[in-house]
């Protein structure tokens, strides 16, 4: 905080921030704060990386959540909508339970709507736009075999879940929403991914360093 009662934020403070807390805090001694809007991690995370939370014929929509429930809960995660993005921050350190929620058949009251398949791209995004930015895209099956190989955390992280992930991978992918496509799901993973199990990136995208 400065010395004029300023408090500067990353992204922005009403995204999972206590910028409501300490709004409240303030107007009841008397002070009524301004709050500038920043850019969310969640929209800008996923671009730094290459993946659009949202694109014409990958994904229609996006959702955001937390991966940390309050005092320690569990959240309720959303089910499986095809056309839908799913973002998760602060969720890495709780892979594993995230996991279980979103693919277990039976996760009552933990999951609002379907499972979702194995198979299903997922990005984890660390240190987004830091020269250390790492990126680790694979499926919801071999995610967290992939993260265990990597090495240790780089805290901040976040996770993106849907076929988002891929659609502008290499030459692209916008035909997921087509009818019928979902046929073809497996082929369109193994395309993207070649033989291996997972990919990770390290560094900025090329042409970031010079901005």
């Amino acid at each position: 905080m400065l010395s004029d009662g300023t408090q500067l934020k990353q992204g922005d403070p009403t995204v999972y921030g206590r910028v409501g807390e300490e709004i409240l805090y303030f107007r009841e001694r008397g002070y009524e704060c301004v709050v500038v809007p920043g850019i969310s991690s969640a929209i800008a995370g996923p671009l730094c990386a290459g993946i659009p939370i949202t694109q014409r014929g990958a994904a229609e929509s996006f959702i955001v959540c937390t991966g940390v429930g309050r005092q320690g809960q569990d959240v309720v995660l959303p089910g499986y909508v095809r056309t839908r993005t799913l973002v998760i921050l602060m969720g890495v350190a709780r892979i594993a339970q995230v996991l279980e929620t979103l693919l277990t058949e039976r996760a009552a009251g933990r999951r609002d709507g379907p499972p979702y398949p194995t198979y299903i791209p997922i990005a984890i995004i660390e240190r987004a736009s830091m020269p250390d930015q790492r990126v680790i895209t694979s499926t919801l099956a071999h995610i967290t075999t992939a993260l265990e190989s990597n090495g240790s955390q780089r805290p901040p992280g976040m996770i993106v879940v849907g076929w988002s992930v891929l659609s502008l991978w290499g030459s692209g992918d916008v035909t997921i929403l087509n009818k019928g496509a979902e046929h073809d799901d497996k082929s369109r993973i193994e395309r993207w991914l070649g033989e291996e199990p997972w990919r990770v990136n390290e560094g900025l995208i090329s042409g970031w360093e010079r901005l």
